[in-house]
């Protein structure tokens, strides 16, 4: 008897508490009828007893019932309730499980950035980097087709050897953003970010930006030129072409971030 006692917290799934609901019926009626033999035969405990099992039989299948048609959602996994209540509710939820599982995923991708500027190189942007090194594959980069020298850019990265994984703003509905802003994802090696700015930034852009790309709301590029984002920005100054003219490290690029930060306007 021992080997088959229910252990809570061994209970952790929905279909696992109706099981053990089930296990509950069958032990309380049994012992509701072994009980009710050792009355005497014309007490009304004996009765009472009986009929209480007899009773509890339909009771547990119409609470089963109801809980399968009315709370049918709420006895999902905890992985597929969280994404039921992003959908009910317009916002993103997430379990435990998930957030842990993004804060390594979020590491994950620091290292591969760490990883890839080893390898790529992290020294400043200048005449003697070798840019057909820089590997492009891991880190996507999409243009705003909307952009008026669209053409000339798209020429550009091609011949800067920055290949395109997307090109958006081609939707019916599609307008120009207020500003046109380079969005660069903090995870982006330096390296990549000062050459997609000696790349773009003589095509007159307003601004640069960095951001976390919000993989659950479909952005899977690291790089947006001519982003529909909103935040914060650092408009773009004679003072960056300057430097990216001469020679940029990262705390240049980071120094003049915080400087020359604005608001974007809300779309």
């Amino acid at each position: 008897m021992t080997d088959k006692q229910i252990q809570p917290h061994r209970v952790t799934k929905p279909i696992q508490l109706l099981a053990a609901w089930l296990v509950g019926l069958i032990v309380t009626n049994t012992i509701f009828l072994a009980a009710a033999t050792n009355l005497e035969i014309d007490s009304w405990e004996r009765g009472a007893l009986v009929v209480s099992s007899i009773v509890n039989v339909p009771l547990f299948l119409l609470a089963l019932f109801v809980l399968q048609t009315r709370f049918r959602a709420e006895l999902q996994e905890d992985t597929f309730y969280s994404e039921y209540l992003s959908k009910k509710t317009a916002a993103v939820v997430r379990i435990d499980k998930n957030a842990s599982q993004d804060a390594r995923i979020d590491i994950l991708e620091r290292q591969l950035s760490r990883l890839t500027e080893s390898r790529t190189g992290s020294a400043p942007l200048g005449p003697d980097v070798n840019h057909s090194q820089i590997d492009w594959a891991e880190w996507p980069v999409a243009l705003n087709i909307l952009h008026p020298q669209f053409q000339a850019i798209r020429e550009t990265l091609r011949a800067a050897n920055i290949p395109l994984a997307d090109i958006f703003g081609n939707k019916p509905n599609s307008v120009p953003p207020e500003k046109w802003i380079i969005a660069l994802s903090h995870h982006l090696p330096f390296t990549h970010k000062a050459r997609l700015l000696e790349v773009l930034l003589p095509y007159g852009f307003d601004g640069i930006q960095f951001w976390e790309p919000q993989r659950e709301v479909e952005e899977n590029e690291d790089v947006y030129i001519g982003s529909y984002g909103v935040g914060t920005y650092a408009r773009v100054t004679p003072e960056l072409l300057d430097l990216v003219r001469k020679k940029i490290d990262a705390i240049d690029l980071t120094h003049y971030y915080n400087k020359h930060k604005s608001k974007l306007p809300e779309a």
